[in-house]
């Protein structure tokens, strides 16, 4: 599945490339050559229907390195939408930071604060950083900031809208995986246990891609927890948030 290498090189590749200017054409470092070039294929549309998250996040980073940094941004949001951290993380740092986007700290502070939700290390010392960096009228406005996105973008909400397109799309596949049929999945490819079909297209073991599916299911909301409210869901201020995990 190519989305896979696309996420496997972190969101952090969005903001790594030399110090090119921001509205040009990224430029990637040395070791970054493979995997930009990777990133720049079109992405599968399979993965759309399984993990849109996965598939918009795929398309920003192929906005990216072409140089199309408003779209780019776009298809990060899209992504952010279905529960994608990785593309909640680049938005923070682009925003933070300023790279390759209008600089605006607070807005990033909240994006990292989506991001760190789960208490992903690749994501949460990020947002602490941020946060420590941060003024105190820089927080209010990062605290208003994030109680907008959180109703959209949070785990409580975009993580089971993400689950739902999963399971109507897997639903459709249900039968090939517990009866022994085979299905064509764009992006999907096993060559060790696939048989072409007349168009020369490989049918995959509907048992084989139902494990990898269900694998990929397992990574991409690995951390996240359901959360059961009993009355009115609080919003609770970014101060306390970080307090909480400087605490742990």
């Amino acid at each position: 599945m190519k989305a896979l290498s696309v996420l496997s090189l972190t969101a952090a590749l969005f903001i790594a490339s030399t110090a090119a200017q921001a509205a040009d054409r990224p430029v990637p470092l040395p070791d970054q050559q493979a995997k930009v070039a990777d990133s720049l294929q079109p992405c599968p549309g399979g993965l759309e229907r399984f993990f849109p998250g996965e598939y918009y996040f795929c398309a920003a980073a192929n906005d990216f390195w072409s140089g199309h940094m408003g779209r780019a941004r776009e298809n990060l949001k899209d992504a952010a939408r279905w529960a994608s951290k990785p593309a909640q993380y680049a938005l923070g740092v682009m925003y933070f930071n300023g790279d390759h986007a209008d600089k605006n700290r607070p807005l990033g502070l909240a994006w990292l604060a989506i991001a760190a939700e789960r208490h992903d290390p690749a994501y949460e010392p990020a947002f602490i950083s941020a946060y420590r960096q941060a003024t105190p009228e820089e927080l209010a406005q990062a605290d208003a900031y994030w109680k907008e996105l959180k109703p959209v973008y949070a785990d409580a909400v975009a993580a089971p809208r993400a689950g739902k397109q999963f399971d109507r799309a897997y639903h459709e596949i249900e039968w090939a995986a517990n009866f022994g049929g085979s299905v064509f999945i764009d992006g999907v490819f096993m060559p060790t246990v696939s048989t072409p079909t007349a168009d020369n297209e490989p049918l995959l073991s509907g048992f084989s891609v139902a494990r990898l599916l269900q694998s990929q299911k397992a990574m991409y909301f690995y951390g996240y927890d359901s959360h059961v409210f009993v009355g009115e869901a609080e919003l609770v201020p970014v101060s306390q948030v970080v307090a909480r995990k400087t605490d742990d």
